[in-house]
């Protein structure tokens, strides 16, 4: 017996529709935000690179469903767009990490946060829309061959070591896992790759690590780059779990023998191929190398070089600060420690010389997860509270930047706002580039100078 339409519908993955752009073939078909796409030419869609892919350049058909019931077909040309975004890039279900890596960040998070942060995913998907980093180890034959298919690429690979039974160790794995074999193939396809190696001391470190960034070398130019990333160790870890965190001898150590890798490299390969992550130099007190040292930096997003990039645009901002506020006014900078060794006394100098602009670190000590954990992103609300409170200062504003928080929330779902009115000093979020406090420092001027206006207007107003 044949199913029918509504049957069918209810087992596809649904794609619910957040906007549509005016007069699209979707918008003259009337459909509207709340709406939800069904089948592209009679097919259901799994995600957005999906839609994208079945649907770029050629005619097609979308089947839309309103909350009513009532369905739309919807047509467009191959020189059309359907003109319709959507509220998740994914319409099935994220593909779930199988993995049990020791030092995974979701086994270190203490009960009773929002139940997103618990999610462990590993999907390809992921890795090319976000530069998410997968392992490689759920693909199945016809994931390969999509990712062939719809050219999905760059991907984001955590290796963490090429040694078998090492990598079989470090992700929790009852036997060996194999990634030069994966990686050959997606390289065989002409898929880019970014690789990623999670520092552990004792485990992938010292020989271990050398030869696993050759091993990975001799897939370049496939293989772009690998970083080195030092393992995070909360406070949280489970005691079966426990790993050594990266001391500062560890960092140097490190660096060395990735220096000397890059050498190589040069010569060899005419890129310096791996690099380490900001916080190996920030805990050893070495400068950081300059901007050309970075390549382009290819993996900005893992923290490589995001600490250079920082200063360097830094160095436009202080010509284009406003010479003087309208009123004084006092700014906590809040920030980790790994940022506050960023900002520095420089950023704070360049700030001062705002006439009327104070400008003070707040640096934040993570009680959540430990005092080991030192980055911006993992920024709770109450702990902004506690190190607000800790300070004698009076405060205008406290400035924050955006990593801290997903969807206006940080990790313990406090908002900005939450944490203004427990501390009664206005919260101003940043963007976290330089750019961010050059216009948080001009709103303020812009600000000041409404609010003295309307004060005059007010008292011009008043009867003689």
């Amino acid at each position: 017996m044949a199913e029918s339409p509504r049957q069918t519908h209810q087992r596809c993955p649904e794609a619910v529709i957040s906007s549509v752009e005016p007069n699209s073939p979707a918008a003259l078909a009337g459909v509207t935000s709340g709406d939800r796409l069904l089948l592209l030419n009679g097919s259901p869609v799994a995600d957005v690179l999906d839609y994208r892919f079945r649907s770029a350049g050629e005619e097609a058909v979308a089947t839309i469903r309103k909350p009513s019931g009532q369905i739309l077909q919807v047509r467009k040309s191959a020189d059309e767009d359907f003109g319709i975004g959507f509220e998740s890039d994914l319409f099935d279900r994220i593909r779930l990490c199988r993995n049990n890596c020791p030092f995974c960040f979701v086994y270190q998070l203490p009960k009773g946060l929002r139940p997103s942060l618990y999610i462990k995913d590993d999907d390809f998907r992921l890795s090319f829309i976000h530069g998410n980093y997968i392992t490689l180890t759920n693909l199945s034959e016809q994931d390969y061959r999509r990712i062939e298919e719809q050219r999905l690429s760059p991907l984001y690979v955590s290796v963490h070591a090429t040694d078998p039974k090492i990598r079989g160790m470090l992700l929790g794995t009852k036997g060996e896992a194999d990634v030069m074999g994966p990686l050959r193939r997606l390289a065989g396809s002409g898929i880019q790759v970014h690789c990623q190696i999670v520092l552990c001391p004792g485990i992938n470190d010292g020989d271990v690590l050398s030869r696993t960034v050759i091993d990975l070398s001799t897939l370049h130019p496939a293989v772009a780059s690998v970083a080195v990333v030092p393992v995070a160790v909360g406070k949280h870890m489970p005691a079966h779990r426990r790993l050594s965190p990266v001391t500062s001898d560890a960092a140097l150590r490190t660096l060395r023998i990735i220096r000397a890798l890059q050498r190589r490299f040069r010569r060899e390969l005419g890129t310096r191929f791996v690099w380490a992550a900001d916080e190996f130099y920030l805990m050893c007190g070495l400068p950081l190398p300059g901007r050309a040292h970075y390549e382009g930096f290819p993996q900005l997003e893992d923290g490589i070089g995001i600490a250079r990039l920082f200063l360097e645009r830094w160095r436009h901002v202080p010509p284009r600060l406003p010479k003087r506020l309208p009123e004084v006014r006092t700014v906590a900078v809040v920030t980790a420690p790994l940022g506050a060794s960023v900002l520095g006394e420089s950023v704070l100098r360049d700030l001062h010389r705002v006439d009327g602009l104070r400008a003070e670190l707040v640096v934040v000590s993570n009680s959540l997860f430990g005092e080991r954990i030192t980055v911006t992103g993992l920024m709770t609300g109450r702990d902004v509270i506690d190190a607000l409170a800790a300070s004698r200062t009076a405060y205008d504003e406290a400035w924050v930047p955006s990593v801290a928080l997903r969807d206006n929330r940080f990790l313990d779902d406090l908002t900005p706002e939450d944490v203004s009115s427990r501390t009664g000093i206005e919260v101003r979020v940043l963007d976290p580039w330089p750019r961010g406090i050059l216009q948080a420092v001009r709103a303020i001027a812009r600000e000041d100078d409404a609010s003295r206006e309307a004060s005059q207007s007010c008292a011009c107003a008043l009867p003689a």
